[in-house]
This record gives C-alpha cells, structure tokens and sequence, in this order.
C-alpha cells in the first residue's frame, strides 16, 4: 500500500518521515498523470510543483498561515493534499473540480485566481493585513518566472520594500508559461541559472568570499557591506535584493528534503525573502523532454468502448468542422504573406491564439511580448503609428488586462488596429476565464468598431475587412469549431447586418454565435405558428438601425441573442440604438449570459445549462410571446 492511501490532509502528511517524502511524490505523480490523462487540465504546471507543494504543507500549516498561489493553475498537488485527492477525475468537469483554486472549495484555497502576475500583490495585502491585526503568521506566494513578466509584479515588489511585513516569495522557474518565456528578465534568470549559487548563508558565503579576488582581502569591513560586495558580483545586477528581498537560489525545486530543510530555515525569517527555484514543466511524464508545451493544457483521452473504438468526451459533440482559432490563424497568415505591413502580436499565447502559425511562417512579422497585456496594446498602438497594420491576438478575459491602453493608445490616437479577441463566450475554465463582457467595456468607447463572425467563412472576410479598416476593430469569437456559410458570404460592409431569414411574426437579432442558433430556433418556432426574421447582425458597433426597423414594423417581439453578459451588451445596443431614432421602442426580450459568474465545465455543457441550445432558445420565445408585453422586455 502506498503512502498516498493514508494522506488524505497536510495532518496526514505530516506524520510521514521526511525520508518518505519522495516516495508519496512517486505516488502522487502517478495519480495525477492518469487523472488529468482521463479529465484533461493543466497537467504541466502541476507536475513541476509536486514537490514544492509537499514541502510547503509539510512545514507550514496553511489553516494558519498564508498561501497564494499566481495564476494558480498548478494548484493540482495542492487539491490532492487538501481532502480533494478523491475528487481529481472530476477536475473542470461541470460540478466537479474547479482546474483554479476555489475558496468554495476548501478554505485552503483563499483567491479564485486565474491571471497571471497579480500574487505578489494579494499575499502583500494578506501580510499587510496580519500585521495589522497583530497576527502571527507567514505568507508564501508561488510566481512563475513567466509571471514575473507582468508589470503588476514588480509594482508589488516595489510597495513590498516599504510595507515591513514577512513575505515569502517563492520563484517557480521553469523557462516556461505555456509557450517558452520571452524577454531580458528571462534572460536575467538564465544569467542566474547558469552562475554560481547564491543562498545567504553565512557559512557559504564565506567560502566563496575567500576565493574571489580583491574581497576576500577586505576582511575589516562588516559583513553587511561584504555581502553586499558578493552580491554584486555573484549576480550583477540581483533586481530582487534591489527591491528589498533576501535572495535565497538557485537551486532544484524536485529536491524534497532539502526544500523541507530550506522552508524550515526560511519559515523563521523575517521581512521579505525571495527563494528561487529551477524546476521542469511537466516533471516525471513521458512526454517531459520532448514536448513540455503539450502537457500545459492536456486533452482529455476518452474512455474506450468496447469495440476498441473511444467514447467522445462527456458533453462534446463531434466535428471535422476547423476551430475559429485555426481559421483566424490560416486568414492570418495569408494577409501577412500579401501584405508586409500586416503583423501579430501575441502576450506569451501563441499557441492558444493561433499566432505561433504566424510565428513560424513570417517571423518578422509576429511578435511575443510575454505576458503582459497592457504592453501588448500599447505596442500595438505604437506599430500602427509607424505605419503597419498590427493584430493584437489576446483572449477576450485577459484584454480586460489591457483595458485602459484600449482606451489611451490605440481609440484616442485612432490607431487603425485589430483585437482578436478568442475564448470569447464560454469556456472551459470557468468564472476567470469566460469572455463575457469584451462587449460591454468596449463599447462606450468611442472609435472602435465591434463584429463577430456566424461562421469560417464569415471570420476570414471579417478578419480582411479588419486589417483594412483606418481605425481600431475588434473582433471576437470562441472557442469552438466554425460551422460552414450556407453559400457565398456578403461582402463586409462598416456597420451593415443582413437578414438571413424572413418572417412576419419576430425578429431575432443575433449576434457571431447565435446566428446558427436562431436559425435552427426559428425552425422550431415555424413548426408553433411562429414565423421570424433572423438578423446577422454582425456588429454591435455600430448596429445596424436600418436592416432592423423594417422587419420590426409588424412584428410582436424583438429577441436579442448574445454570447455575451446582458449588462451593456448587445442587446442594449439595439435597443440604444433605436431608442436614437426617437421612436417607440418594441416589446424586447433580451438573451445573453446571466447575470452571475458561471462555474467551470464543459462549453457544450455550460451552453445547454443556460439555455443556449435551438430548443431552450425556442422555448424561451415561447414563454415570451404569451406574456403581457411589459413582462416581456427581460430576457436575464
């Protein structure tokens, strides 16, 4: 029997030896690898932390103390240690698992966190909080090196070095996000890595002392400003002790007991520490040396029937058809190909952007900033005032990020850019990671133009319409496969819908996602008595008045469709847009995502939850259309 049978807490796991320790690790690896093998989830990053995880329990008590985790999607080694381990094959399934830590969970999860670079700044507020309280306990925060990348880390690091609170900053070092890291601080850290080691220990540091030139003759000064010496000449430059941090690394982040030794020595220290660790994406699993990239986000292997042949996974439905990311990817690149002045620019996604396609066709012409969201606009502000036709590729979540350079760089100087916003809709990932609001935090502002594509074909256009446009466009669509144009697509036109059904009884005005899924409503509704008009509005800035007044002139229920929250969304959008003409407005129901954070699961699943589905649409209508019409005008 294994050891990881009797842990099921970090009580159970104290009672271990430490010479057992790396034994559970064996045990655990394995476990995990054939859990997210089966739900899929961010196999990788959990991997290279297994044994940090072990050790971090193993000395500290984080039902006191403080843990906090960045990004927090290697957050796995954790659940297992944390009384969920017999919960892992339900990880990012609907009702299962959440793959990011969840304070509804387990009170050993503190943040539900999901971006990247902002730990620093929760475990300061955590620590600055304790110490006012009066409290004793310690806060340990884990950042990636490719996390240390976001300016909001080093802004944490700089009010760090004046708050005089106990802080442990571990620093996961792996050359990794999902994609390698980019940039100098990753070429800093390699500085690091390959130099000599450098703990802080006196006894150490005085042995090194004695073998470099000139300082070791200087045996009258202190041993503060000794140390300061090595510093300098250890690791010229050390940004960490710059900002106040006792810089402890590098050193092998898989070396359980002498990380449970270090943690032990660090756990009484006071003020900020900072300990580096070197450690591998994807650690222990086959594929580690040979595609380390590919065990970030793992797909889930289904089950196999009988007959040898494999069960789709729960939720999905199967399809040849191109995912928009592929379409968008391939358009891309053939613009790049025609035209120089088109480029890319991703922050550290090149793969989840479809952009690395880009990348390896026209190097030139595709540039990774690493993650940072806010550099990434800005940059691409600063490319279009140089007279090239940038595409900003960022999920629709994480443009959030970069909200104000939307606003100050690229709208105020109406610089003629593209937002590719993917992921946007559903997702897998949950609350942190559905792009649900790109319509409404970009709207208000003014010179942007906003369109979602209802099919493959649709996107291409959109996409060559985008690049082309003398101002800022952003354009969104999900992450799904692109269903085929019924035929030929009408050419793009600044502001214009098309209707692509007729009928005398409703008007559904739907927008990227939803056309296909009015269009099969509207069949349903046929077969009621029920005929609509379906409107493609493909964009909801501007929104097309004219395509829609006409069909609205008999009609008894406008129906507004959006992948999207209803908050300052699309169906806003119409009804503002019409209020413009000074008419009366219609009797609305408004459809879009409701007005809470949606939890975790599959997208199939999540969509047929909300009612995003020809039937629940459908029957929604119905209910609509039989309600006196001042209950009718909602929709949430």
């Amino acid at each position: 029997m294994s050891h990881f049978d009797h842990v099921d807490s970090p009580e159970d796991l104290r009672r271990l030896q430490v010479e057992e320790l790396p034994s559970l690790a064996d045990d655990m690896r394995e476990e995990l690898i054939a859990a997210i093998s089966e739900t899929g989830g961010h196999m990788g990053s959990g991997l290279g932390v297994l044994e940090l995880t072990i050790a971090l329990h193993y000395v500290y008590d984080f039902r006191n103390d403080r843990l906090v985790f960045d990004v927090g999607h290697q957050c796995y080694p954790h659940k297992m240690l944390t009384h969920r381990k017999h919960r892992m094959r339900t990880m990012r399934q609907t009702d299962g698992l959440c793959g990011f830590p969840h304070p509804a969970e387990s009170d050993f999860d503190l943040f539900h966190t999901g971006h990247a670079g902002t730990s620093i700044s929760l475990g300061l507020g955590l620590a600055a909080a304790d110490k006012a309280a009066g409290l004793d306990r310690r806060t340990v925060v884990i950042i990636g090196d490719a996390g240390y990348g976001a300016g909001v880390a080093f802004e944490a690091m700089n009010a760090a070095s004046e708050a005089d609170v106990n802080m442990l900053v571990i620093l996961n070092d792996n050359e990794m996000s999902i994609s390698p890291t980019v940039g100098a601080l990753t070429r800093y850290f390699a500085r690091v890595r390959t130099g000599p080691l450098y703990t802080g220990a006196k006894r150490e540091l005085h042995e090194l002392i004695k073998h470099i030139p000139f300082i070791g003759e200087k045996v009258d000064r202190s041993l503060q400003e000794t140390l300061q010496v090595a510093r300098s000449v250890v690791t010229p430059g050390h940004v960490f002790e710059e900002f106040g941090f006792d810089y402890f690394g590098p050193m092998d982040g898989h070396d359980l007991p002498r990380l449970v030794h270090t943690l032990g020595d660090l756990k009484v220290r006071e003020g900020l520490t900072l300990l580096h660790l070197l450690t591998r994406k994807g650690a222990g699993h086959a594929d580690e040396e040979s595609d380390p990239q590919k065990l970030h986000g793992v797909k889930p292997q289904p089950p196999r029937q009988s007959d040898g042949e494999a069960d789709p996974p729960k939720g999905a439905k199967p399809s040849k058809r191109p995912a928009y990311t592929d379409v968008f990817a391939h358009k891309l690149v053939e613009l790049a190909r025609a035209d120089e002045r088109v480029v890319g620019v991703t922050a550290a996604m090149p793969d989840g952007t479809g952009l690395k396609l880009l990348a390896d066709a026209l190097p030139d012409q595709c540039h990774d900033v690493g993650i940072c969201e806010q550099h990434a606009v800005a940059f691409t502000g600063g490319l279009a005032k140089g007279g090239l036709r940038p595409v900003c590729a960022i999920y629709s979540t994480f443009m959030q990020r970069g909200y104000d350079m939307v606003f100050q760089e690229l709208l105020i100087q109406d610089a003629p850019s593209v937002l590719a916003m993917d992921r946007a809709g559903l997702v897998d990932d949950g609350a942190t990671h559905h792009g649900l609001f790109d319509i409404a935090y970009l709207r208000t502002l003014p010179n942007i133009t906003l369109l979602a594509p209802a099919n493959a074909e649709e996107l291409e256009a959109m996409l060559e319409f985008a690049v082309e446009h003398p101002g800022a466009v952003a354009l969104r669509y999900p992450r799904d496969s692109a269903p085929a144009a019924d035929g030929p697509v009408a050419p793009i036109e600044w502001g214009r819908g098309l209707v692509v059904r007729q009928g005398a009884d409703l008007v559904l005005a739907a927008y990227g996602t939803m056309v296909p899924l009015a269009l099969e409503a509207a069949e349903l509704l046929a077969a009621e008595g029920l005929e609509a008009t379906v409107v493609n509005a493909r964009f909801a800035k501007p929104v097309d008045v004219d395509v829609l007044e006409p069909a609205l002139a008999d009609a008894r229920l406008l129906v507004t469709l959006e992948e999207h929250a209803v908050t300052g969304g699309f169906g806003g959008a119409v009804l503002e847009a019409l209020a413009g003409r000074g008419g009366p407005l219609p009797p609305t129901l408004t459809i879009g995502a409701p007005d809470r954070f949606i939890e975790h699961g599959t997208r199939a699943e999540l969509l047929e939850r909300i009612g995003f589905t020809p039937r629940g649409l459908a029957d929604r209508i119905l209910q609509a259309v039989d309600m006196p019409v001042t209950e009718a005008v909602s929709g949430r």
